[in-house]
């Protein structure tokens, strides 16, 4: 018994990472993030290349997190997940993200003024075969002239099951939200926390988007979250959160410019 007992446990010692089941291997990836998907893993060994083009690992899309506080999960609705030691990112949106794909471009010794952000995140969505659910990139990726547009036209094109996004500290203008509404009218989940969000695009959007089953727009400036219309248009939507929403909040600049203005007519 006790050799039987030392030959399963020198079997187990001599067990390599690369002799792992490829299913076992591309669970494991799914948790290693897209970073190290693309400038790590499949560099290790032909098995874990492999693996990493397993679809599975590439059906959650998660940029690196933008100035908010990150949680584990990005659809999380969990204000204290946030506050969490191990999930607390102190790196501001642009920083973050900014150096991840100026460090993809160097790895892969593409100039950086022919680098494309939009082609860069459609890059990763084709690595998910068509199986890319859920995308969350950072709201600086909206300054991008027309970028969330095209992003989600090639999503519309490509991934069926396609069901949510995360874009937050962003601008979701009137053409953002009409790519929404056009390309993935059908989504579940979508999240624009602490964004630039108006009245009318909102309005537009929980209009015509009819299967969702969360909206986060927490935080955001551009409607009042007592506004009675959204709410009467939100109420089929079993999670709704916009606590904190507000009308636009003029700078101590703006205020001043304002005042000025009021007692140049006044002198006039």
């Amino acid at each position: 018994m006790d050799k039987l007992l030392n030959l399963n446990s020198k079997r187990q010692r001599d067990r390599k990472w690369e002799d792992l089941d490829p299913d076992c291997l591309a669970n494991v990836f799914v948790k290693v993030g897209i970073e190290s998907l693309l400038l790590f893993v499949p560099f290790v060994c032909k098995s874990w290349y492999r693996a990493s083009q397993n679809p599975v690992c590439w059906e959650r899309l998660v940029f690196p997190d933008s100035e908010e506080e990150a949680t584990d999960d990005p659809w999380s609705l969990d204000d204290n997940a946030a506050n969490l030691p191990w999930t607390y990112a102190n790196r501001i949106e642009s920083q973050s993200f900014d150096y991840f794909v100026r460090r993809f471009a160097r790895e892969f010794q593409i100039h950086w003024s022919r680098f494309s952000i939009p082609s860069f995140i459609k890059m990763v969505i084709n690595r998910s075969g068509g199986n890319a659910k859920f995308l969350k990139i950072p709201g600086i990726c909206s300054h991008y002239v027309n970028a969330i547009e095209k992003i989600l036209e090639h999503i519309s094109k490509n991934c069926k099951g396609f069901v949510g996004l995360h874009v937050a500290f962003a601008a979701i203008g009137t053409s953002e939200a009409s790519a929404i509404v056009k390309f993935v009218p059908n989504l579940k989940y979508m999240c624009f926390r602490k964004s630039r969000l108006e009245k009318n695009d909102l309005v537009m959007l929980l209009k015509e988007c009819r299967e969702l089953v969360l909206l986060d727009v927490r935080e955001c400036e551009g409607f009042d979250e007592r506004d009675e219309e959204i709410l009467k248009l939100a109420s089929h939507i079993p999670k709704f959160r916009c606590k904190g929403s507000k009308t636009h909040v003029l700078s101590d600049n703006d205020l001043e410019v304002a005042y000025r203005e009021i007692i140049e007519i006044d002198d006039e």
